[in-house]
């Protein structure tokens, strides 16, 4: 029974160190939390970031609340850097913590409203944000609406760019010819499509129509 008993004080005295230990931790964490929230403040966005990082390493891992809310606060830091990868990437890490923190996900639609690959990806945040924060419905479908415009810009800008190409490619195979791709038109095919054909001969067809229409008609075609 003694042996027990001293067991289990034993037990005890080793929980009561890691508790001990842990609440040293976290006082620390909260210092440097303070730090960064210090220098963010004063527009120092790197120092800032030094510090969240230096936090995240000595926050405890089960202090997951505080853990989502130094990696929402790195991912501001970043964003003001206009480091937006990396911003996405600790502002993810926040999000799948687990930890309720919609800022963390409203930083991570503003990183991804920046990258002209993943406005997609804005669009998907800004509506998981209208479902958590209906009150702001209105501010994130305006937000929604600039993200369409700026996809739409990107996919014409994407089509212009292939059609360069395009261009070039088809000037260098034309060009042993002494053609070159200004030499065609695209013209309307009747069936809601367009043709290619070469720039003028859809003038040179309606001439010849035309010159046919003045060709006199035999004698048997007049009378009837």
């Amino acid at each position: 029974m003694i042996q027990s008993s001293s067991a289990y004080l034993y037990k005890m005295a080793i929980i009561e160190e890691i508790f001990e230990e842990e609440a040293d931790q976290i006082v620390k964490v909260e210092s440097l939390k303070k730090e960064g929230n210090e220098f963010f403040g004063q527009g120092e966005f790197e120092k800032a970031y030094e510090k969240y990082q230096e936090a995240i390493t000595t926050c405890p891992p089960t202090s997951t609340e505080l853990l989502s809310i130094l990696l929402s606060n790195s991912a501001a830091a970043l964003i003001k850097q206009r480091k937006w990868e990396t911003a996405v990437e600790a502002a993810t890490k926040s999000i799948e913590i687990g930890a309720a923190n919609e800022k963390a996900l409203e930083r991570r639609a503003f990183a991804y409203s920046n990258m002209s690959e993943k406005y997609e990806n804005a669009i998907e945040d800004y509506k998981k944000l209208q479902e958590l924060l209906p009150k702001r419905q209105v501010e994130f479908e305006r937000k929604i609406g600039e993200m369409n415009e700026k996809i739409n810009a990107r996919n014409q800008a994407m089509t212009a760019d292939i059609m360069e190409k395009l261009k070039g490619f088809g000037n260098m195979c034309l060009s042993p010819f002494g053609l070159s791709t200004d030499s065609f038109e695209m013209v309307p095919n009747g069936n809601g499509g367009f043709s290619v054909q070469m720039k003028g001969a859809g003038n040179k067809k309606q001439e010849e129509e035309e010159e046919n229409e003045k060709v006199p008609q035999k004698k048997d075609e007049q009378s009837q």
